[in-house]
């Protein structure tokens, strides 16, 4: 078995799992054409388009809350914070809302929320 970073395993299984099921998608800041601060979705969007890997605003708790309802609705979401730092803004309908909607509502949410952290570009608390 060939060695990779963990970059490369994720990128590795966001292209599998997005060639297997259609139903995922990622979604996040700067993901897209960029390809994530960390280059983790570099060509993503070049391989499945801009309606499956999608560039958001900067608000975490908006596209956290747009994900709920697309798993709601059957999709698989994949977002990526920036940063793990960026987490702390949604985690208000993180807590209240995406971890607790199957037990209020009986409404699945299967959805996957990235945050890169580490030391790799040593910018302070990143």
């Amino acid at each position: 078995m060939a060695e990779v970073t963990y970059l490369e395993a994720i990128r590795q299984a966001l292209f599998e799992e997005m060639e297997r099921d259609p139903n995922v998608f990622c979604m996040g800041e700067d993901i897209g054409a960029y390809g994530g601060a960390f280059k983790v979705t570099e060509g993503l969007q070049a391989r499945f388009g801009g309606e499956r890997v999608l560039d958001t605003p900067i608000s975490e708790t908006g596209f956290i809350g747009a994900a709920a309802g697309a798993a709601h609705m059957g999709m698989r979401p994949v977002c990526e914070m920036q940063f793990i730092d960026f987490i702390s803004c949604a985690y208000s309908i993180l807590t209240n809302y995406v971890a607790t909607a199957r037990y209020r509502a009986f409404l699945p949410c299967p959805m996957v929320v990235r945050g890169p952290s580490g030391g790799y570009v040593r910018g302070g608390p990143f």
